[in-house]
């Protein structure tokens, strides 16, 4: 199975030496400390989590190990790699490290996959041995992984490197005020289970947003679309009769979910903005988006996913 890591998502993003000396590269080891000195001494994730991140980040890499002294016998257990090989610094001329780009797509991938990792293990109810001290609740867990994540998304911000964490994925930020009143809450809300088609249809327009694809804002529609039918479908008022999203938008207006006046700009969304770019043009195509007017479309939907799924009880 082929494994999501940052290294092939941005193969075309460009780190240099100074970016893999004064930002990536304390980043990633400030994030080693919030992993290895404040999450794993609570949550004691067991050797085969790690040989289970370390597994997936070879294969993906092409490597046959993570370990820089494997071809020496130097013997470390998979959480010693794995923190090797995130927390040390970057050297210019080591063969290890290769070339800066190399360097920082590598170690935000172990990044990306310790902290994805972590959270489904949590999701899946794990819970650390007991000690005769104090056995560890699942919300004391989920606490130290919502305060670690907390922690993780404010060194990035702080250290500038222009990325955000968002449910197992480092990706390209917005600007500050934007990552703050829209994309935390949204990103918090697709948490649940319940929002993983949602989830899934908006982390990739933001993937195809940040490669330069046209079309990134449609899957950001998909997204609302999506939450708009698990909303119908949980109140009742889904028939099967539907014929597209202004139908669902119709459910949440009888259903009392919408205000008259929030029907018309919602339905431009999907009548003004998606329709005419998933439709065959003819001979009068539509002119693509630009990127300022993606990245509208695209906040706009997680916006109003947001004020949807807050309507809820």
């Amino acid at each position: 199975m082929i494994t999501d890591i940052f290294a092939k998502r941005y193969e075309d993003l460009r780190f240099d030496r100074d970016s893999a000396e004064n930002i990536i590269s304390p980043t990633v080891a400030q994030a080693s400390y919030i992993f290895f000195d404040d999450v794993q001494p609570k949550l004691k994730f067991p050797d085969e989590f790690f040989q289970r991140v370390n597994l997936l980040l070879s294969r993906e890499l092409g490597v046959q190990s993570l370990n820089e002294f494997s071809w020496q016998g130097v013997d470390h257990t998979e959480e010693k790699t794995s923190y090797l090989f995130v927390s040390q610094p970057f050297q210019p001329f080591s063969s290890w490290h290769r070339e800066p780009d190399y360097f920082c797509k590598t170690r935000l991938s172990m990044l990306e996959l310790l902290f994805r990792e972590a959270e489904a293990f949590v999701r899946r109810g794990y819970l650390p041995a007991p000690t005769a001290r104090q056995p560890v609740s699942g919300s004391t867990v989920k606490t130290v992984m919502t305060e670690a994540i907390k922690e993780l998304k404010a060194r990035l911000r702080a250290n500038r490197t222009g990325l955000d964490y968002n449910n197992g994925l480092l990706h390209l930020a917005s600007d500050e005020l934007t990552t703050e009143r829209v994309a935390e809450p949204f990103w918090e809300i697709v948490t649940d289970a319940k929002w993983a088609t949602v989830d899934q249809e908006m982390k990739e327009a933001f993937d195809r947003l940040d490669h330069g694809q046209d079309d990134a804002f449609t899957h950001a529609i998909d997204a609302l679309e999506s939450a708009m039918k698990i909303i119908s479908d949980d109140k009742g008022w889904t028939t099967g009769t539907e014929k597209g999203a202004v139908a669902y938008i119709t459910n949440l207006r009888t259903g009392g979910f919408l205000e008259k006046w929030e029907v018309e700009p919602l339905t431009v969304i999907f009548t003004k903005v998606r329709n005419p770019h998933r439709h065959g043009g003819g001979s009068n195509p539509p002119d693509p988006l630009s990127n300022v007017q993606q990245t509208w479309a695209i906040e706009s939907c997680m916006t109003w996913i947001k004020s949807l799924v807050q309507r809820l009880p």
